[in-house]
């Protein structure tokens, strides 16, 4: 992050009037009464569908095809139309719990305590968006499905209701920095969509509601309630911004539609949208809790739809037609709390991200290839190729973003804690993987390259049989898969045994279909890279395991390095956490012997040799707090969840002999600025790592501080 960017960010966003706080500045207020026009820090939703494909909008791909098999989606297209399209923004994993728990953590699918199916899995107790937004100062609120709570009863299916206990699933929303949670807390719970009909226990915070939701439909339900949260927040502290996580359990099967309560020749949404239409929120529940509990459940089709015939004449099959009414109906949400933030004033300065967890799904006999709801590209739910983990994904921010506007900037959904972490006026956490990408919001600054990685395990699955798809990926099998772009190019192998299996190459910007590999073509980054590139940027996990988990991370060649020495910045700050430093003025900058600590916050960069290839094991302890990266891969967090004086482990981590660029953020404290970095050589002992193995860049100037 330059200078240049933030202050934009700062003059644009933040305004002018501002107060220090613990984790950097921020404002002393953000929203008034009248639309601010982009002072003050941005209100922020993050809307996350479930199951939404890349083809499933209008203005994405179905307006271009040539066929009768097409729907329109006119209230998305207008959404999409008054901000930016993100071409190339990928969920982490091509399923919804690895996916939400790299979105909540800020950290990718290398880092993530959650992978490959885990669902109800309990997200760990670190950083998430609720708790860096909550202490940035906003109010937060989590409603919809959540599905990482952990506890006793993961995986409940229908009559276990009454056996569930909220308050002790621990990785419960409200233990998570929300403020306020409504919605399911179970995976299996966002399968159904009339709660009380299908005996799904929906929650208040702890309470159970269910028995109060008769024909309530989860879609009108999530965002009603969204609705009353955010009047509810701006009438009560109209100068306090709001960070409220969306996250709808549809258009995921089963294929469940809205209540008939208002069905008309064009329409099967109430009238208007805000403050007096649209979905309502009924605080006494007379009548039910919402104003579309009424009619027959599950039987409101959209109109536009009841005549419709395929390219051979006949109907639309009924599970196409609900799962155009499901997408139809997300669209007619999102109009609906737009129109909200219109009544409310705070339109303007209100930031929102519309995008899904995964690729379009093929369950309850819907079928993707009917309106080729993967978009232009080849894979789905479970694939790793683009239609799996490239999303539909749209920003409006109308006092900032420019309407219309479109960027192909690829980014990751773990980007979106450092962007909102920058848009508030604090930094990100150092353990987040992501980078702002508030310069491609913005259009000011210039975007730092990110990192965009997946990695995932599919047993016995296989890609789909579609006539769409290349003839040489149907039915493929699946199995261990893993990608990384390069720039913009994207390696990527499936059905992985070997550790050494080979990547396909393609140039995701000109070949977003993925039909020729480029794979040992001139100019393009090579197999060795693209294994290096996988290797330095994630650690193992014991509950995913990989074929490639035990290769040696590979050193860096060619490197003129000066010998022991790193180089030491400091900052001026009082942190919250150990932060990322892009961006802060350095105070001092100084070529130090090893690991010298000075007072304040301050980050170490340099290189680590290690004299023999091996598995090596580091330990780090201090008094203050702590992350080390080697490569790009966390090798040691001594921030979350870390006793002062304690010994903080790295794991087992196996490394080519060689030289490794290290990097320590660190905090001390103010009465002991202590930190010792200890490592063990393979054969050795737990020693503390000698200056000798510390270089740093031969081209730095200056000479060694004589401490």
């Amino acid at each position: 992050m330059n200078t240049s960017r933030r202050q934009f960010i700062k003059t644009m966003v933040l305004g002018s009037a501002a107060m220090s706080v613990s984790g950097g500045t921020i404002p002393r207020s953000a929203n008034q009464r009248k639309d601010s026009g982009g002072e003050g820090r941005p209100n922020i939703i993050f809307i996350l569908c479930d199951d939404l494909g890349p083809g499933d909008l209008g203005i994405l791909w179905q307006n271009q095809r040539k066929c009768k098999q097409k729907f329109a989606t006119p209230q998305l297209d207008t959404f999409a139309q008054e901000g930016m399209i993100l071409t190339r923004h990928y969920c982490p994993a091509p399923v919804c719990a690895p996916s939400r728990g790299s979105l909540l953590t800020g950290r990718h699918q290398g880092h993530c305590a959650v992978r490959d199916q885990q669902f109800d899995k309990e997200l760990p107790n670190e950083y998430t968006l609720g708790s860096v937004m909550r202490k940035a100062g906003y109010a937060t609120a989590a409603i919809g499905k959540w599905g990482l709570q952990g506890g006793k009863y993961a995986l409940c299916w229908p009559g276990k209701r009454g056996d569930r206990s909220p308050e002790l699933e621990p990785g419960h929303a409200l233990l998570r920095g929300f403020d306020y949670f409504y919605g399911y807390t179970g995976h299996v719970d966002g399968h159904f969509h009339y709660p009380l009909k299908y005996n799904r226990p929906m929650y208040d915070g702890y309470k159970d509601v269910t028995d109060g939701l008769a024909k309530c439909y989860t879609t009108d339900l999530f965002t009603a309630r969204t609705k009353k949260w955010i009047a509810d927040h701006h009438k009560a502290h109209p100068k306090q911004p709001f960070f409220t996580y969306l996250a709808y359990d549809t258009p995921h099967a089963k294929q469940h539609i809205p209540t008939t309560s208002h069905l008309t020749a064009k329409s099967n949404y109430p009238e208007g949208g805000g403050l007096a239409g649209g979905v309502q929120w009924n605080e006494d529940g007379k009548g039910g809790q919402i104003n579309t509990a009424k009619g027959s459940i599950d039987k409101g089709m959209h109109p536009a739809f009841a005549n419709a015939v395929g390219d051979d004449g006949k109907p639309w099959p009924m599970p196409a037609t609900r799962h155009v009414t499901m997408v139809r109906r997300i669209g007619d949400a999102v109009a609906d709390i737009v129109q909200l933030l219109k009544d409310l004033r705070i339109d303007k300065n209100t930031l929102i991200v519309f995008t899904s967890d995964n690729g379009t799904h093929p369950a309850d006999r819907h079928q993707p290839d009917y309106f080729d709801t993967f978009g232009p590209y080849d894979g789905r739910k479970r694939d790793m190729w683009e239609g799996g983990i490239r999303m539909p994904t749209l920003v409006r921010w109308p006092a900032v973003i420019a309407v219309g506007s479109k960027s192909d900037s690829p980014s990751q959904f773990h980007d979106w804690m450092a962007t909102f972490s920058d848009l508030a006026g604090v930094q990100p956490p150092a353990l987040c993987d992501g980078v702002s990408i508030a310069p491609t919001l913005t259009g000011k600054g210039k975007q730092l390259p990110g990192t965009v990685y997946s990695e995932y395990l599919q047993k016995r699955g296989k890609t789909a049989n579609y006539k769409e798809f290349e003839p040489s990926r149907r039915g493929r099998l699946q199995g261990q898969m893993q990608t990384i772009l390069i720039g913009d190019y994207k390696g990527v192998r499936v059905d992985i045994k070997d550790p050494n299996a080979p990547f396909e190459v393609y140039h995701t910007l000109k070949d977003p279909k993925e039909t020729t590999n480029l794979a040992g073509k001139p100019g393009v980054p090579t197999q060795q890279q693209f294994m290096a590139a996988v290797l330095r940027v994630r650690r193992t996990n014991a509950t995913a395991k990989r074929p490639y988990d035990h290769i040696r991370i590979p050193a860096l060649r060619g490197i003129k390095v000066r010998p022991a020495c790193l180089l030491r910045k400091t900052y001026k700050g009082t942190f919250s956490w150990v932060p990322q430093f892009d961006g802060l003025k350095v105070l001092q900058e100084k070529v130090v012997k090893g690991i010298i600590p000075a007072t304040g916050a301050q980050q170490f960069t340099g290189y680590l040799k290690t004299p023999v290839g091996g598995v090596y094991d580091f330990a780090l302890k201090t008094k203050g707090k702590a992350i080390v990266r080697l490569h790009d891969a966390l090798l040691i967090n001594a921030d979350t969840n870390y006793t002062a004086g304690a010994q903080a482990l790295s794991g087992k981590i196996p490394l080519q002999a060689g030289i490794h660029p290290i990097t320590v953020n660190y905090l001390p404290n103010p009465q002991d600025s202590s930190l010792s970095l200890q490592w063990q050589i393979p054969g050795g002992k737990m020693e503390d790592i000698s200056p000798e193995y510390f270089s740093c860049n031969k081209r730095m100037k200056g000479k060694h501080e004589d401490e």
